[in-house]
């Protein structure tokens, strides 16, 4: 018969101790923990001699070389926590575009690690329904889960829609196909919403924008973007500077985890930045993150935050790596895929070692911007107030814009685009930060203040006075401006003139200014006008002056490239193939101008 074991027993008694000194060292600090990992305080901190992090000086600065020819506005790389390239206005604040969507799923991080959403939930249980067009009862059965996947299999219109795969209606029940869809992003914002009753952009400020201490970001560079003639449910567009960007990357890079403070738990972002779904041979998609499948970057763990013009926040966590690149929408510019993968990888390829243990770090240095004035609040008073944009005077009425003041500088809103910090410059005009466009306040006959309008908004509405005949109300538009504030007012006098049919005088002033100023501006201008009457719908009057920019401009590829596109809409498609091989024969890697000439070529043989 087995005794029981006495506390006293040799046996019992080596058990013991050995738990007792276990249970010792459990409790007491260990002296010979790492520290924590390097994070930026309210400051990032550069290295000032990249080898200290592992980079080759001379693949990196080639690294710089290549991204000088692309179109991004700026680029930061970070290792090791520290930055390693700090290239164009990382402090600027860019659109972001769908990389939104990995800001809301990190948000989603947040309240599941804490048990206060339900992922399993339907829509059906949530109690989500559309309009105008209401959901489907299969639809309805799309869990919240399916929504973070984009596979709820709702291919319902959505606000804020780029990229949209859709199929019919019901055709595909939830979970079973990806989509790349805005409504399942959109709504999903409303279900956080709904669920936490927390804002999404406080709620961002409070777990992110706080903790990660964001330089640049502000709750006000959020706002609900709604289209309800698609869907209730609003985007939640976002605008952030890349050395906060870098930020958020950095905490998904380290697993959620930010210095000596858990953020977000390991296992949502491993969760979050899993495939579930293969897009093409290059991506797959998770949780509103793209994962990327190349073995070259795939061993890195690469996945990325990715939005129009090729927004970026790649993160590479198994490299202690993040890359962010930004490209300026609000000028149109685009980064294009290919190259801007291409860099990524010169960028892998720079770095050759290991950082070195204690590293020359110094504070990264913030460039002024400029045009920020502070004036006295009483010069600002009398623009204060909800106005019609863009003014009554100049006939084009969409949208409001509700202006008020902060200190000594103005607050623009618009439904449109969101809250942006306007200030006074000395000739009158109004700065627009982040955007950098110039807005011009308008004024009645009666020189009362009736709302802001930026050069190209004055030049689209004499543009279309004179396409309708009205040459006289045209120039009254433009004598809102003074023809030295911008110089897009004296090219539109010069095209108004054109349209009356005063082609002489319309060259004779636009040669003379390219004479004085730059000619490429003049030919981007004019070009630039072509487009506003396209958009106006007045395709006569748009492929008179493509055509008169190839007069004027004729060794500029792009005004024959424009001047093609505008053949092919009117569908006169022998004169638009012959404008593409002009451009072509002067731009040889026009690859835009060789698609437009297969495609009406196979449209010429359907």
């Amino acid at each position: 018969m087995n005794q029981p074991l006495s506390l006293f027993s040799p046996s019992l008694r080596r058990v013991t101790l050995v738990l007792l000194l276990i249970g010792s060292a459990l409790a007491l600090p260990s002296h010979g923990a790492e520290p924590p990992q390097r994070v930026p305080g309210e400051d990032w901190m550069q290295f000032t001699d990249v080898a200290q992090a592992g980079f080759d000086p001379a693949r990196l600065e080639a690294a710089r070389e290549a991204w000088e020819a692309l179109p991004s506005s700026a680029l930061m790389v970070i290792a090791d926590g520290a930055v390693v390239a700090n290239w164009g206005d990382t402090d600027r604040r860019f659109m972001c575009h769908s990389v939104r969507k990995s800001f809301l799923t990190g948000l989603y991080g947040i309240y599941w690690d804490k048990g206060e959403i339900e992922l399993n939930k339907t829509l059906a249980d949530l109690g989500i329904d559309d309009e105008p067009e209401p959901l489907l009862e299969t639809e309805k059965q799309a869990r919240i889960l399916d929504l973070l996947k984009a596979r709820s299999g709702v291919f319902h219109p959505a606000a804020y829609a780029g990229r949209t795969d859709s199929r019919p209606r019901g055709s595909e029940g939830p979970g079973r196909f990806f989509a790349y869809n805005n409504w399942d992003f959109n709504t999903a914002a409303t279900i956080l919403m709904q669920e936490t009753g927390d804002d999404v952009f406080e709620a961002f400020d409070a777990h992110f924008g706080g903790p990660l201490q964001m330089e640049d970001w502000r709750v006000s560079d959020g706002y609900y973007h709604y289209e309800r003639d698609k869907s209730k449910y609003p985007a939640y567009p976002f605008r952030m500077s890349a050395r906060d960007a870098a930020r958020f990357g950095l905490l998904y890079a380290r697993m959620g985890q930010w210095g000596d403070k858990r953020i977000l738990s390991e296992h949502w972002v491993r969760r979050s930045s899993a495939m579930y779904s293969i897009d093409n041979e290059r991506m797959g998609y998770g949780f509103m993150w793209w994962v990327f499948r190349e073995p070259v970057l795939a061993e890195h763990g690469m996945f990325a935050a990715l939005g129009v013009g090729n927004q970026m926040i790649a993160v590479l966590p198994e490299s202690d790596l993040v890359i962010v690149n930004r490209a300026n929408t609000y000028a149109g510019e685009r980064t294009p895929m290919g190259p801007l993968i291409q860099l990524v990888k010169q960028i892998l390829a720079a770095r050759t070692g290991a950082p070195v243990a204690t590293p020359q770090l110094a504070a990264l240095q913030e460039t002024p911007e400029e045009g920020m004035t502070e004036v006295p609040g009483r010069s600002l008073e009398s623009m204060v107030g909800e106005w019609d944009f863009p003014p009554p005077s100049l006939g084009q009425a969409r949208t409001t814009v509700k202006i008020t003041r902060e200190g000594g500088h103005l607050l623009a809103f618009s439904p449109n685009s969101g809250t942006f910090t306007h200030h006074l410059q000395p000739d009158g005009s109004l700065l627009e930060m982040d955007t950098r466009q110039r807005y011009y306040p308008v004024r009645d006959a009666e020189g009362k203040f009736e709302g802001i309008a930026p050069a190209d908004q004055v030049m689209s509405a004499a543009l279309e006075a004179a396409a309708k005949g009205d040459g006289g109300r045209a120039r009254d538009i433009l004598g809102l401006i003074p023809d030295e504030a911008d110089p897009m007012i004296p090219v539109s006098r010069a095209l108004v003139e054109l349209i009356a049919g005063k082609k002489r005088a319309a060259k004779k002033s636009l040669e003379a200014q390219a004479r004085a100023g730059d000619p490429g501006m003049v030919e981007a201008l004019v070009n630039r006008a072509g487009y506003a009457l396209v958009g106006l719908r007045k395709f006569d009057q748009a492929l008179s002056i493509f055509e008169f920019n190839t007069e004027l401009f004729p060794e500029a590829f792009n005004t024959w490239d424009s001047l093609g596109e505008a053949y092919m809409a009117l569908r006169r498609d022998e004169d638009s193939i012959a404008a593409y091989e002009r451009s072509i024969e002067l731009n040889p890697d026009n690859d835009n101008a060789r698609e437009r000439i297969k495609r009406l070529r196979e449209r010429a043989g359907e």
